[in-house]
C-alpha cells in the first residue's frame, strides 16, 4: 500500500487545484478592476484638460479608452468560457506597459522633466502589484522586470537626449538606473507576500483538515448545485490510510430541518444503496456534519449528458454513440424496474426524473443513472402528497403528468424523450412554462427523429417511438426489451463497437475545453396534477 502523503504536501496540492480552478474568475476580477480604472482614467483625462491642455487630454484619453475597450473584450471571452493560458502573460505584458506608453505621450508634448515627475510613472508600482494578484511568483518577476527595462529604455532613447546638459540631480542615470532598481524590487516584493499569503492558506487547510471535514470527506470543487443542495467532488479519508475520490452531496443548511426533503434525501440514499449495477451511480453513506445533512456516492469522472450536448457543435450525438448510452441506460432501468426487497417481493422502483442532467457519462465509456431522489417504490407508502405531480416538465410520461399510479415504463417514456433530443439535437416537448410543458406531454404530436434529422433509419425510429406511445399497452414493456432491440441494430446505427468509442472521444473533448459556470441541477417540478383532457385522441 503506498504511503500516505504528508498533510503538508496534501494541503499544498488543495490549495493548487483550488487556484488553477480559480483561474477564470480571478482573471475576470482584474480585468473588470482594469477596465474601471481605465474608464475613470479617460473620464480624468478631461476633466484635466484645463492644466494639460487638449492634445495631451486627448492622447491620454485615447489611450485609456482604448485599453477599456481591450479589457472589455477580455471579459466578453471570460465571460463565456473561454480561457487560454497565455492570457495572463500577455495582459502582464499590456498592464505593466500602460505608464511606458503614457510616459512617451508627455514627453512629445510637455517634455521629459513633465514626464517622469507625473503619476503614470508612480503607477508602475501598483501595476505589478495588480498583476502579482493572479498568485503566480514568476508572473510578479515578469512584470518587475518589464517595467524597469522599459523605464531605462524610455531614459536612454527618448527622455536622455531631449534633457538639459545640466539635468536636476533626481534625472541623472545614476538616479534613474536606482529607480529601475526600485521598480524591479516589487517583483520580489509581491512574489514573497504572495508565498506569505499562499503559506497562510496552506497552514489554514491543515487545520481544517486536522479538525476534519465532513466527518471522513475533504471537500474539493463544486460539481454543481441547485436550490436545495450542493454536489463536492471530495477524497474520502478513513483512519486506515487510503483514500478513495468520491462526490458528496450536502443539503443547504436553509433546508436542513425541512423534514419532507430531509425523508427524499433519506430515500435517495436508501434506493441508491440497494441498487448496485454498473449503469448505476451507488450511494455510499449517508450522514449530518454541524448543520448540514450529506450523501456520499461513487464518484464517476467525466460530466452529465446534458453538459455534453451543450458543448457539441449540433448538440446531439452521432446515432451509434445515441444507441449506445440508451442501451446502457435500458440495462438499469431493467436492472432497477426488476429489484426485489429482502423478502423477494417486487419493489415496483420508478426513477421518475429520468432526464440527460441525471445521465452521467464517464471519459472511459461509463453511463450511469444518477439521483434517486424522487425515485418511488410501488409497495412503500407515497413520500409525496396527493393529486401532486413530481417529475421534471418536459421529460414526463402522460400518465405521471395525470399522477396516474406509475410503473417502470414512465421511465422508458422518458429515455424515449431523451434518446430523441440526444438524436435530433433539440427536446421533443416544447412549451415557454413547466405547464405547457407538461400539457404537451398529453397533445403534443410526437414525430421521429427522421422527420428532424434526415438519415436516421426506420429501425431506430420504430424505437424511439415505440417508447413515447401514449398508450401503456403499446409502449415498449421493460428496459430489458429495449435493451436487446438496441443492441440488434447494426451498421453506423450499432452501439457496439463504434457507439462507445465515439462517446469516449466526445466526453474527452468535452472535458478538455474550458469549464463553464456551474449550473443548477435538474429543477423538479411539483405542481397539481393536470386536469386537461387531450386534444388529439
Amino acid at each position: 500500500m503506498p504511503a500516505t502523503p504528508p498533510q503538508a504536501s496534501q494541503s499544498t496540492r488543495l490549495l493548487q487545484e483550488y487556484l488553477e480552478q480559480d483561474v477564470v474568475p480571478r482573471e475576470t476580477s482584474i480585468a473588470r478592476f482594469m477596465r474601471g480604472m481605465m474608464a475613470l482614467g479617460c473620464g480624468a483625462s478631461f476633466a484635466l484638460v484645463g492644466a494639460i491642455g487638449w492634445g495631451l487630454a486627448l492622447s491620454l484619453a485615447g489611450l485609456t479608452g482604448g485599453l477599456a475597450l481591450y479589457y472589455s473584450i477580455t471579459l466578453w471571452f471570460l465571460r463565456r468560457g473561454h480561457y487560454h493560458p497565455a492570457l495572463p502573460w500577455v495582459d502582464t505584458a499590456i498592464t505593466v506597459s500602460i505608464p511606458a506608453v503614457a510616459c512617451a505621450i508627455e514627453v512629445n508634448f510637455h517634455g521629459p522633466v513633465y514626464a517622469l515627475t507625473t503619476p503614470p510613472v508612480l503607477a508602475w508600482g501598483a501595476l505589478i502589484v495588480v498583476c502579482a494578484m493572479r498568485a503566480g511568483k514568476l508572473l510578479a518577476y515578469y512584470a518587475a522586470s518589464i517595467a524597469a527595462l522599459e523605464y531605462l529604455l524610455l531614459y536612454l532613447f527618448i527622455m536622455r537626449p531631449l534633457l538639459p546638459d545640466e539635468p536636476l540631480t533626481t534625472l541623472t542615470p545614476p538616479m534613474i538606473v536606482l529607480r529601475c532598481v526600485f521598480l524591479f524590487a516589487y517583483g520580489p516584493l509581491t512574489a514573497t507576500l504572495a508565498s506569505i499569503i499562499v503559506h497562510k492558506a496552506e497552514a489554514a487547510l491543515r487545520a481544517i483538515r486536522e479538525k476534519d471535514v465532513m466527518g471522513k470527506y475533504l471537500l474539493h470543487e463544486r460539481l454543481g448545485a441547485g436550490g436545495m443542495a450542493e454536489v463536492f467532488r471530495a477524497t474520502y479519508s478513513p483512519e486506515g490510510g487510503f483514500e478513495k475520490q468520491v462526490a458528496v452531496k450536502r443539503v443547504l443548511p436553509a433546508y436542513a430541518d425541512d423534514e419532507q426533503f430531509l425523508a427524499l434525501f433519506r430515500r435517495e440514499a436508501e434506493l441508491g444503496s440497494l441498487l448496485i449495477h454498473p449503469n448505476i451511480v451507488q450511494v455510499l453513506d449517508l450522514g449530518r456534519h454541524k448543520d448540514t445533512v450529506f450523501l456520499a456516492m461513487e464518484y464517476v469522472q467525466g460530466l452529465p449528458l446534458s453538459s455534453l450536448l451543450k458543448r457539441l457543435p449540433a448538440y446531439r450525438l452521432p446515432p451509434a454513440a445515441a444507441t449506445y448510452l440508451g442501451a446502457e441506460i435500458a440495462s438499469a432501468l431493467a436492472y432497477m424496474h426488476a429489484r426485489a426487497d429482502s423478502r423477494g417481493e417486487p419493489m415496483g422502483l420508478v426513477h421518475r426524473d429520468l432526464n440527460p442532467p441525471n445521465i452521467l457519462l464517464s471519459r472511459i465509456g461509463e453511463v450511469k443513472l444518477s439521483d434517486f431522489g424522487i425515485a418511488r417504490a410501488a409497495n412503500r407508502g407515497a413520500l409525496t402528497q396527493a393529486e401532486t405531480v413530481r417529475g421534471k416538465a418536459g421529460y414526463m410520461a402522460p400518465e405521471q403528468v395525470r399522477a396516474d399510479p406509475l410503473d417502470g415504463r414512465a421511465d422508458l417514456f422518458a429515455l424515449g424523450l431523451t434518446l430523441h433530443e440526444v438524436l435530433t439535437g433539440e427536446p421533443l416537448l416544447q412549451g415557454n412554462n413547466q405547464a405547457l410543458l407538461m400539457l404537451a406531454s398529453l397533445n403534443q404530436e410526437l414525430l421521429p427523429p427522421s422527420h428532424f434529422v434526415p438519415g436516421i433509419s426506420r429501425a431506430l425510429d420504430g424505437i424511439v417511438m415505440g417508447l413515447l406511445q401514449r398508450d401503456l399497452d403499446k409502449r415498449t414493456p421493460s428496459g430489458e426489451v429495449l435493451h436487446q432491440q438496441l443492441m440488434a441494430l447494426t451498421g453506423p446505427e450499432a452501439p457496439l463497437p463504434h457507439g462507445r468509442r465515439q462517446l469516449i472521444e466526445l466526453v474527452t473533448q468535452a472535458m478538455a475545453q474550458p469549464s463553464a459556470p456551474s449550473t443548477p441541477e435538474s429543477e423538479i417540478a411539483t405542481v397539481p396534477a393536470a386536469r386537461a383532457r387531450p386534444i388529439h385522441p
